[in-house]
């Protein structure tokens, strides 16, 4: 089943939601650490490109810090809770389909909480896709829950969640390799997440930062 089991999930989740905190999956909410990396970027004067924009707990703070914002989201029902702004561009539509984009390159690229829910050869055609979109100079910033010293693979059912689950925390230097093998260079590994948000002792959230030349 795989990744079918996590669209299931969602697919379930998108069609009850009340609350946009629920895609945390009842984990504690870090947004402010997410938040605190992609200010650090942003620039008036620069445009985002924001991947799998959920419910907006990211960009629903970032909207006032980049000229303009583009948010793509499988689930309507989840972008519903993004903040309406003549800033902000929502598009519903899948990673994995998603094309040109009007042809419009960006200046920044950020993939929070996104990537566990593929596996290695769909998100080296994710970041591949990535890479198109950015203009030269651009910067991908992506953030996920990682393995530390091996892959760590979710996929059954989950007594927690009380469904069936899918994830793969590939471990942490795997990622670099499948983001340096399409073209990133100058990848900067960003460690300020707190040890108490990681669900498990073998696996750790990290961002990256990373450039295209």
């Amino acid at each position: 089943m795989g990744n079918k089991n996590i669209e299931k999930y969602y697919t379930k989740m998108a069609k009850t939601i009340i609350d946009p905190k629920a895609t945390r999956n009842n984990a504690k909410d870090f947004s402010e650490y997410d938040i605190k990396i992609m200010k650090r970027i942003a620039n008036k004067e620069k445009t985002l490109l924001d991947l799998g924009s959920g419910t907006g707990l990211l960009i629903n703070h970032l909207y006032g810090d980049f000229k303009q914002i583009t948010a793509v989201e499988k689930y309507p029902d989840f972008s519903k809770f993004i903040v309406k702004s003549p800033k902000i561009k929502i598009i519903t539509d899948d990673l994995l389909n998603l094309e040109n984009l009007d042809s419009m390159k960006y200046d920044v690229v950020s993939l929070f909480g996104v990537m566990n829910y593929f596996d290695s050869a769909e998100s080296q055609t994710i970041y591949k896709k990535v890479y198109g979109f950015l203009r030269n100079g651009g910067i991908l910033v992506v953030k996920n829950q990682m393995g530390i010293e091996q892959d760590v693979i979710i996929n059954g059912y989950s007594e927690e969640l009380k469904t069936n689950y899918y994830s793969e925390y590939r471990q942490v230097d795997k990622e670099v390799d499948l983001l340096e093998k399409v073209g990133f260079s100058n990848i900067e590994k960003v460690d300020i997440y707190p040890p108490e948000y990681n669900r498990w002792d073998n696996t750790h959230f990290y961002a990256f930062v990373c450039h295209k030349k």
